[in-house]
């Protein structure tokens, strides 16, 4: 992220919603700042630039892949 790109802000939420907001970003395995600006790019329907979405789609599938060899090696150490 181009941090001079960044504005930083302050917002104050009702504490029920910064505990879904929470859980949501645990899920989704990120930062609660990043998942507040995920939801605001989304209600604003600001779109993913391709060239991110692809490197998305690249991490995603390597990440995959590194889980299925690391099972594979976990099972065939077990024997």
């Amino acid at each position: 992220m181009d941090t001079a790109k960044n504005c930083n802000t302050q917002i104050v939420l009702p504490n029920d919603l910064y505990q879904v907001i929470k859980q949501q970003a645990k899920v989704h395995g990120c930062s609660v700042n990043s998942e507040i600006v995920s939801l605001l790019a989304a209600s604003l329907g600001m779109k993913v630039n391709k060239d991110l979405a692809e490197e998305f789609l690249i991490w995603e599938m390597a990440s995959d892949e590194d889980w299925l060899n690391i099972e594979e090696r976990l099972a065939r150490e077990a024997y």
